[in-house]
């Protein structure tokens, strides 16, 4: 059951972004049962804002933010955790440790992660190469990923229009013979694809 302070927050972040922007959401019947992996380009830090509200309030959804940038006050270490994010200390694109294993716990309980693959903001540029880690997640935690393709959020201003396209789910089932490096590559090549489709399509 997610914190009512997570409740809440949704609800009102969802009633801000549907009332202060021109947010066309399509595809929430490609939604997933939890567990599932939601895969996102990234344009700006408040991306999370666009996506989360358009998926069930229930299970929470976790995301990740940096734990030197955005763990770096008490109140922010209290707060954060409370709302599904959690922190993390990347290391040339690779999750440490403790993050690795909040992801897998996660998913293992049956709960849904946030993630945005190409590591860093787009900012309206094309799609950059997505990071393998979505890959292994999917395949070690055998569990589809959702694309998410979002735009508009590169240039935030009121009554802006924002689209958000949710894609049919990813399911990591890739032969079982193929080397696991084939394998993520194979993952990781459908979720770009699916994204960058979603993009293309919302241009025309």
């Amino acid at each position: 059951m997610p914190p009512r302070l997570y409740l809440v927050l949704s609800r009102l972040v969802r009633w801000i972004v549907t009332h202060l922007f021109r947010v066309s959401a399509t595809g929430m019947e490609n939604i997933p049962r939890p567990p599932f992996i939601i895969a996102a380009n990234h344009q700006a830090w408040f991306d999370p804002a666009f996506i989360i509200p358009f998926f069930p309030e229930r299970p929470l959804i976790y995301t990740m933010a940096k734990r030197e940038t955005v763990f770096n006050r008490a109140w922010k270490r209290r707060l954060l955790p409370m709302i599904g994010v959690f922190p993390i200390s990347p290391n040339k694109g690779e999750l440490d440790e403790q993050g690795l294993r909040t992801v897998y716990q996660v998913l293992d309980r049956g709960g849904v992660i946030l993630m945005f693959p190409e590591g860093r903001y787009s900012r309206g540029r094309a799609l950059r190469p997505l990071k393998n880690g979505i890959g292994y997640f999917a395949l070690q935690a055998g569990v589809p990923v959702c694309p998410v393709a979002v735009r508009g959020t590169d240039e935030m201003r009121p009554f802006r229009r924002i689209d958000v396209s949710i894609g049919a789910p990813i399911m990591p089932d890739v032969p079982a013979w193929w080397e696991l490096s084939r394998r993520v590559t194979s993952m990781v090549d459908r979720v770009r694809n699916a994204i960058s489709t979603a993009l293309s399509r919302r241009r025309a």
